[in-house]
């Protein structure tokens, strides 16, 4: 379900020395908010499920979905982000979080895929934790978020 602009790359040692000069990322909007990502970070995209409201002491999670055979909590980015999603008109991306996978309601845009030297990738530590940097993936300049320990930083500090 993902918009691939990827170039092949050249096969043998050349190709894996390019590779290590590179990311993937994956580029992905959150009301209308463009966002990058890593894409081992990614599990999957599919339709938005619906959400099941329940109580949570973990911040920005109030919700599960079900995916599979089992539940997922759905962390609101957008409510990060003091924005809101329409949920009739989204996805739902399946995140390798490092506390276990999570679902993010995401605009239904696909995501893309993209190729990123490392030369445009920046990273830098600065208030928000949740937020790795910077990276032009096309013709954009993108926040580079963290989303395998996405929120991890705001519970330690409650």
């Amino acid at each position: 379900m993902l918009r691939g602009q990827l170039r092949r790359q050249s096969q043998g040692t050349a190709g894996s020395a390019t590779h290590a000069r590179v990311q993937n990322m994956v580029v992905f909007s959150v009301a209308g908010q463009r966002l990058a990502a890593r894409t081992e970070e990614i599990g999957g995209v599919l339709p938005w499920p619906g959400t099941t409201p329940v109580p949570s002491d973990t911040p920005l999670v109030t919700a599960l979905v079900r995916y599979e055979e089992s539940c997922l909590p759905v962390f609101d980015l957008a409510a990060k982000f003091n924005r809101t999603v329409r949920e009739e008109d989204s996805l739902c991306l399946i995140v390798k979080h490092v506390d276990g996978p999570l679902a993010i309601c995401i605009d239904a845009q696909v995501p893309s895929l993209h190729v990123v030297p490392r030369s445009e990738l920046q990273y830098q530590s600065g208030l928000d934790p949740d937020i790795a940097g910077s990276c032009v993936a096309g013709d954009e300049q993108l926040p580079l978020i963290n989303l395998a320990t996405l929120g991890v930083a705001s519970r330690r500090s409650t």
